[in-house]
């Protein structure tokens, strides 16, 4: 097999493959003369492929730019540089009526349940929204259409007649899934679909999900900062911080042996029902707070909380992310030290400090 044969059956494995992806917004200053003075870099640079049928899980901390990577793909927002490809099609340009038409293979599950759904109009009609917009049902076909999917998501086929407020937060957003499945899309991004949800029911929603997946040939890019919620669900899981991905591994993987020293820290976190391993375990607290997207560290982007960063590279050499073994990839100078042992937290302590910028 030639390499360019081996890149298309790869490419063709893969419905989703974002390159370099960055989106910025503008920071502007002034009453009469509006300047242009900055940017926030919410996505700075972040590549990564979904394979068909698989569910890829996108975490790290409230701001780092996961939502926006998500809006991104399916293009709300524009995209200010790199490449974005669906299906072996670029995407990242497209507008009008191309964008229109793949949107009916692309949706999106929203986080808040209460506000995702139009308070105004009943069930039914929000279900049957997209069935007319895009030309696929009408009157009677639409309606019997809604209550198949009503009764897919697991509810009463007659709770189109019902408005939103009177249903559960569960409930709704079983409504929004019923609403992305109404025009049979191949990708699904759910923007943390759970994390409103009571614990009982967070586990109801990520089994009926799974179930979809199955009985739909779904693929997911599921967005979540609970890594318990993520491991459950989640082939693969990218970890990023601060618009930067950090780390990739198969799930399993990735919970048994993190490497990079801010999935270590993520993971440390997560309490585990078990209060002798809690005790035993090492936690990892990261000093400082999380600097501005506004006006991110030099070099690793990680360095300035980092507990094993080393002065020589770390403040500025962008690390590139690695593939080492198992489809494990990395974006880490030091990792296979740090995973050796050479470099520890005590190693540094008579070290000099990484500067922080000010």
């Amino acid at each position: 097999m030639t390499i360019s044969q081996a890149d298309e059956r790869s490419r063709a494995a893969n419905l989703v493959e974002v390159e370099d992806l960055k989106v910025y917004f503008p920071v502007r200053s002034g009453i009469i003369v509006d300047r242009h003075v900055g940017d926030v870099k919410a996505v700075d640079g972040i590549s990564f492929e979904i394979k068909r049928g698989e569910t890829l899980g996108l975490v790290g901390e409230s701001g780092c730019g996961k939502t926006t990577a998500g809006r991104a793909i399916l293009r709300l927002l524009e995209p200010t540089g790199g490449r974005i490809r669906f299906d072996g099609d670029d995407i990242t340009h497209l507008h009008g009526d191309e964008l229109r038409r793949l949107r009916r293979r692309m949706q999106m599950v929203f986080q808040d349940p209460y506000s995702s759904l139009n308070p105004r109009r009943n069930v039914g009609n929000i279900v049957e929204e997209p069935l007319n917009v895009h030309g696929i049902a009408r009157g009677k076909e639409a309606d019997g259409r809604v209550q198949e999917l009503l009764e897919v998501v697991g509810l009463p086929r007659n709770a189109g007649n019902r408005y939103p407020h009177e249903f559960s937060g569960g409930q709704r957003q079983r409504i929004g899934l019923a609403r992305s499945l109404a025009l049979q899309p191949d990708l699904i991004i759910a923007d943390e679909p759970v994390s409103a949800l009571d614990v009982s029911i967070q586990a109801q929603m990520i089994n009926l999900l799974e179930e979809l997946q199955d009985e739909f040939q779904l693929t997911y890019l599921f967005i979540a900062h609970d890594l318990a919620v993520v491991r459950h669900i989640s082939d693969r899981i990218a970890v990023m911080y601060l618009g930067k991905i950090m780390e990739v591994a198969p799930s399993a993987r990735l919970y048994e042996r993190p490497l990079h020293p801010y999935t270590k820290a993520l993971l440390s976190a997560v309490p585990i029902p078990d209060p002798a391993v809690e005790l035993e375990r090492e936690r990892i607290l990261l000093k400082g707070d999380l600097p501005s997207p506004t006006n991110p560290p030099s070099g690793c982007r990680f360095h300035t909380r980092c507990p094993f960063a080393q002065k020589k590279r770390c403040p500025d050499e962008v690390p590139e992310l690695r593939v080492l073994e198992n489809g494990h990839t990395v974006a880490c100078h030091y990792v296979e030290e740090i995973d050796a042992g050479r470099i520890t937290t005590r190693t540094l302590e008579a070290a000099e400090p990484v500067a922080v910028p000010g």
